[in-house]
């Protein structure tokens, strides 16, 4: 009885004590945004309706990340993931530095641009991406390297540089 009378004693203190406090991290996870269109590289002036219209592919919904000098605006359709990614104040070295492992120049599209296929036949993603000015935009998607490139020339004209 002494012992069943410990045991519960010791039980009653252990659920009542107070636990010790998790540490605390500072590390900062990227933040979802609204912007709204017109005022510079973001997802809405890349919504899913006009991201969809130019490659051929029915997509529902998006949604934007910012990471400093980063936004990229993923969308959710049916088959592979669609990703628009914007990068501000890019240099030729941002552009060296973004693309795939075997990507080709694009000749005589914006400032530079290059393109990128990965993939089986069934799960072929492209990745075209170009610089105009300080401003890289990149498509990854199952579209063909022509949709993408006028994916990307009328989201240059939907953003101010």
């Amino acid at each position: 009885m002494r012992l069943t009378l410990l045991a519960a004693v010791f039980l009653l203190a252990a659920c009542t004590s107070t636990p010790e406090a998790a540490p605390e991290t500072t590390q900062q996870a990227p933040t979802t945004v609204d912007q709204p269109a017109g005022t510079g590289p973001n997802c809405a002036n890349a919504n899913s309706s006009v991201v969809g219209k130019a490659l051929g592919l029915r997509l529902q919904g998006q949604r934007e990340t910012v990471d400093k000098a980063v936004t990229t605006c993923t969308y959710v359709g049916s088959g592979m993931p669609v990703e628009v990614r914007f990068t501000t104040n890019a240099t030729p070295a941002t552009v060296a530095g973004a693309k795939p492992e075997g990507a080709k120049p694009i000749e005589g599209f914006e400032d530079e641009a290059y393109e990128a296929t990965a993939g089986g036949s069934e799960t072929t993603q492209h990745t075209v991406g170009a610089r105009r000015g300080r401003t890289l935009v990149e498509v990854r998607s199952p579209a063909g390297v022509e949709p993408s490139k006028k994916l990307i020339t009328d989201l240059f004209s939907r953003i101010q540089q």
